[in-house]
């Protein structure tokens, strides 16, 4: 089998060596072995995985994931591939969850946008970021009181 070093590995997975690094720190990946200069050798199945590790950080999933999927992939039995399937339906879970907030946030900075486009004086929404109600809030803001 063919070995590369970090920096090949690097290039033909588009990752940088810190990248593999830090997988390497993370317990995803493990050179086959050094040289006698330390430099690390990977093989085709390490260049594999890396790019499995990629395609699933893509998809949203965590580093926890990506190993419980690793420790799966060499057995591949039909319990195993309900303890992913499980997983997975969590991930989707956590992402609807994101995705929710984020539409939140679009709602939000689509208001301020609106409201940036109508001020006429000091911008309402650097004010309202900074701690001081906006002139029209903060008289909108007095009427409520009295």
């Amino acid at each position: 089998m063919p070995e590369t070093t970090i920096g090949g590995i690097a290039r033909r997975c588009d990752v940088s060596r810190d990248t593999l690094r830090f997988y390497e720190r993370e317990g995803l990946i493990e050179p086959r072995r050094r040289t006698a200069a330390g430099y690390r050798l990977y093989s085709t199945a390490d260049e594999e995985r890396v790019r499995f590790i990629r395609r699933a950080q893509a998809l949203g999933l965590s580093l926890d994931d990506i190993r419980a999927l690793l420790r799966v992939q060499p057995t591949a039995t039909a319990d195993a591939c309900r303890a992913v399937a499980e997983r997975l339906r969590e991930r989707i879970a956590i992402l609807q969850r994101k995705r929710d907030e984020l539409a939140g946030w679009i709602e939000d900075l689509e208001r301020a946008a609106e409201r940036c486009d109508a001020g006429a004086g000091p911008c309402p929404v650097v004010l309202d970021l900074g701690g001081v109600p906006a002139v029209g809030a903060r008289a909108a803001h007095e009427e409520e009181e009295a």
